[in-house]
């Protein structure tokens, strides 16, 4: 035999090393606390940043935050979650193990969920009269998410291989009898199927309704009318997950019998509840956003904190041109008459519907396209006609008659007829030019020198 060394720590007299139970929590569900601390640990994160934002915009940005975190965890949380509907018996005198006579005083309780169920028996003497242990357990069964054949064998489905299997397992009692109505599919007796099959849709809706939650982040950021659009969205489908698991869920109401007093008979629970009511939330949310984007915009684009100039902007051909509003502010055109609208609204203004009107009309597609000129700042009347006074004096030297018609004899007195010289010259060759009976050959030109 070998001397001690370091491989035989942890032994006792030869044996392998022992190890102590790996104890996990039986109510608490580490998926959802996970989850939990997730979307808290991101909420928190921009919590932080709050003090460095100043103003009305730190509400804003506390509330935008709070509500798109709150509708993401939700969404995540009841899509995990095992509260769609619960069942509770409290003090219920019950058989505990196969082959023991004894019985026991315990709390059952069922939680079910998209993806299965938990089963939970806590007795509540501890279980220590009868038993020299204490009775405290959480069996899960899952129901992902083929049917299967009928039976128990390794092409049934994968809740009846976990029902032989915590039979095999030696599991107590109450938690095989409330398993065992989850395994029966015939004579209208298919609650398991029933249940399976409104997880699997109820499970596809939330899942849709998650990219529509990170879009309508996004379309906030990008236009307002749309964000609400997928707002409004995102709730109907987390409401038609509700609708799609209340009516798939079962024919006959599951009513688990332990005596004349104690029953298990199944009801909503917290997330059928939670998922409801924020798909509720969530579509009124977005309709307020969309009435408030066409009556008053200009509150929606501070509150989300966009720029008033990128929603809605448009561009129908022809080169921008900018001018300026009666406030002043610099807005943005096309040479086709058509102006760009603020862009925190959803509304075009009204040229730009007037021009639209306009392109209908076929008559009217070749005329030119007119602009109209920026208003001028209103002036006082003594202002009004000291410039046009003004304008008139330095405008009048430059001014100067329209050319006269040639042929003319009215405008030969006109000093300032600019063709005067022309007509000198015509009556130059009128003078010099001899009849048609006079010799081509002897005809000269008078132009005040001679050959």
């Amino acid at each position: 035999m070998s001397s001690p060394g370091l491989f035989d720590a942890f032994r006792s007299n030869g044996a392998p090393t022992y190890y102590d139970s790996n104890k996990t929590p039986f109510m608490a569900d580490i998926l959802e606390s996970g989850l939990i601390y997730a979307f808290v640990i991101v909420a928190f994160s921009f919590f932080i940043i709050l003090p460095g934002i100043r103003g009305k915009e730190r509400i804003f940005v506390l509330i935008r935050v709070t509500v798109t975190l709150f509708i993401g965890g939700v969404i995540m949380l009841t899509n995990f979650g095992y509260e769609w509907e619960v069942a509770e018996a409290k003090n219920v005198r019950t058989k505990y193990k196969a082959g023991s006579a004894g019985e026991i005083t315990a709390d059952i309780a069922v939680y079910m969920g998209l993806r299965g169920i938990n089963v939970t028996l806590k007795a509540s003497d501890g279980g220590k009269p009868y038993f020299n242990e204490t009775i405290n357990y959480n069996e899960h069964f899952d129901w992902r998410w083929e049917q299967g054949r009928l039976g128990f064998g390794i092409f049934a489905g994968r809740f009846n291989q976990e029902f032989r299997a915590a039979q095999f397992r030696g599991t107590p009692l109450p938690i095989i009898w409330i398993a065992e109505y989850f395994t029966f599919d015939g004579e209208g007796i298919r609650w398991g199927r029933h249940y399976r099959q409104a997880g699997w849709y109820a499970h596809i809706m939330m899942w849709l309704a998650l990219p529509l939650w990170v879009l309508t982040i996004v379309l906030f950021f990008i236009l307002l009318k749309y964000g609400a659009y997928f707002l409004m969205m995102t709730g109907g489908v987390m409401v038609i997950a509700n609708i799609l698991w209340a009516t798939i869920r079962n024919v006959n109401e599951l009513v688990i019998p332990f005596s004349a007093e104690h029953k298990l008979e199944f009801h909503f629970g917290p997330s059928f509840y939670l998922n409801l009511i924020t798909g509720l939330l969530c579509i009124i949310l977005g309709v307020v956003i969309w009435v408030l984007d066409l009556r008053f915009p200009e509150l929606v684009t501070n509150f989300f904190g966009v720029d008033p100039l990128q929603d809605d902007s448009f561009v129908q051909g022809g080169s921008i041109e900018t001018v300026e509003n009666k406030n002043g502010i610099e807005m943005q055109g096309v040479e086709n008459g058509h102006t760009a609208p603020a862009r925190g609204s959803s509304r075009p203004s009204r040229q730009a519907a007037a021009a639209e009107d306009d392109d209908d009309d076929d008559d009217e597609i070749y005329e030119p396209p007119v602009f109209e000129p920026p208003p001028a700042p209103k002036n006082t009347k003594f202002e009004k006609r000291k410039s046009r006074g003004l304008t008139q004096r330095l405008q009048k030297p430059r001014r100067r008659p329209p050319p006269p018609v040639p042929g003319n004899q009215a405008d030969d007195d006109d000093p300032d007829d600019l063709y005067s010289n022309t007509r000198q010259f015509s009556g130059v060759f009128d003078n010099n030019i001899p009849s048609s009976s006079t010799n081509p050959d002897q005809v000269h030109i008078n132009m005040g020198y001679r050959h």
